[in-house]
């Protein structure tokens, strides 16, 4: 999925938006010389010589072992715009000599063609993400090299292309690892804060929380969404849920929810029933709270158990306090939304990276305790023909566990839906019960 915030949008002052070629030639006119993440070639990538390295492979690790960038082809080092052969460019070999000649390989690599207006000139537009797998080695490319497991670490400074010192490879991975548990810590933060957000509402009823957050931050010159901006998130986010649901679809739950009009919050909207007015009515159904990030994460939380302890269908048994029920349809379409919102935020948002999702289903054990009995479970409820019922070989476990999974860059109806369908098992699967709704 190619970028839509380069280092030619920030040097020219446009917004975000795809990089079209009156935008790369307005760079090769204004922005001076190179920069860490935009290299010009004039000369399209060609297959390395036995015993040199793979140039163009060389070139991809060394952005994507820094912040990423852009190689465009096609460009003299004094920024005139020769153009190559549309013909010539094969993408197929470019991502091949990547996974013959990187390790680990370097995902994510968009390579496109921009042309003229007229179809003059035509250059060729290599987009390099930043990797949270650095440092990525180049092979050497000789038989014997390869014998050898010949490598070095390409690196991108300034204008140009060095190779890391072992020190400077030791820090590299010190980063990785420094950067993969940052996210998680982060995602763990966001639960944990919304958790004790929800758990001050309700204490009868048990809540589904789930969080997105994309793998790479949003470079901070991007403006914060605006307030319609995120009421069309929240309205797309609807049609996207309803097309993950597929054949099972059902009325979903923020449709009879939110009133379309987000709440200012600490760098972040805020919609839903969940945090009513000073004055006003209080909220009736079912609780619900959605919160989009300026910075790309989205936090989405439903009370699971409300439909059932109105009917007063909660499962019981002697002498111990009631399990807490969890309607497990409730959780199915509850992640389809929360997929949904992470998705078309991301979109809005300009995100070119996957997204890390979590979710779990939580509760406030001390409010279900009847004396000195402690709090019973959770129980999966499921609905047939109007009645409530927990499956036969149910599990009811006192805590469940997170469960995680990773959107791709961009992903289309059967992604999103696999997604959703791997968040929601490792929810239920927990209670002893399949997913069965997507």
């Amino acid at each position: 999925m190619a970028s839509t915030w380069t280092r030619i949008h920030q040097e020219l002052g446009v917004p975000p938006g795809p990089l079209t070629y009156e935008l790369v030639a307005q760079a090769a006119a204004d922005i001076d010389g190179e920069r860490d993440d935009l290299d010009w070639k004039r000369d399209l990538p060609k297959k390395a010589e036995p015993g040199e390295w793979n140039e163009f492979a060389k070139d991809v690790a060394a952005m994507a072992n820094a912040r990423g960038g852009l190689l465009i082809y096609g460009v003299r080092n004094d920024r005139t715009i020769t153009g190559v052969d549309p013909q010539a460019v094969n993408t197929e070999h470019l991502h091949k000599w990547l996974r013959a000649n990187t390790q680990p390989y370097v995902a994510g690599v968009d390579a496109y063609t921009q042309s003229s207006a007229d179809g003059s000139k035509t250059v060729l537009v290599v987009d390099v993400p930043a990797s949270a797998m650095a440092p990525h080695f180049v092979l050497g490319s000789s038989q014997r090299d390869r014998q050898l497991q010949a490598f070095a670490v390409p690196f991108r400074y300034s204008d140009h292309t060095g190779w890391l010192a072992e020190h400077e490879i030791d820090r590299a991975y010190r980063d990785r690892y420094a950067r993969q548990a940052a996210a998680d810590e982060a995602l763990e933060r966001h639960l944990e804060h919304a958790r004790e957000v929800v758990l001050t509402g309700d204490p009868s009823v048990a809540w589904l929380i789930v969080v997105s957050r994309p793998a790479r931050p949003i470079p901070p010159l991007v403006p914060s969404p605006a307030r319609h901006e995120a009421n069309d998130v929240l309205s797309a986010a609807l049609r996207t849920a309803a097309d993950i649901q597929g054949e099972f679809r059902t009325p979903g739950l923020m449709r009879s929810t939110l009133v379309g009009n987000p709440q200012v919050g600490l760098q972040r909207w805020v919609e839903g029933n969940f945090l009513h007015p000073f004055k006003g009515p209080l909220p009736k159904g079912r609780l619900l709270m959605v919160e989009l990030h300026h910075d790309g994460t989205v936090v989405y939380a439903v009370d699971v158990s409300s439909f059932v302890l109105a009917k007063n269908a909660g499962p019981n048994t002697p002498n111990v306090a009631p399990y807490l029920p969890v309607e497990s349809l409730v959780v199915q379409v509850g992640v389809c939304e929360a997929v949904a919102l992470a998705h078309e935020f991301r979109m809005a948002r300009r995100i070119d990276s996957s997204t890390d999702l979590t979710a779990v289903v939580t509760c406030n054990p001390e409010a279900h305790r009847r004396g000195s009995q402690p709090f019973a479970g959770f129980a999966p409820v499921l609905e047939r023909n109007g009645f409530m019922d927990v499956p036969s070989g149910a599990r009811c476990p006192t805590k469940l566990l997170p469960a995680g999974s990773e959107l791709p860059p961009a992903p289309d109806s059967a992604a999103l839906r696999d997604c959703a369908q791997s968040l929601s098992a490792g929810v239920l699967n927990q209670l002893g019960i399949e997913s069965i709704f997507i």
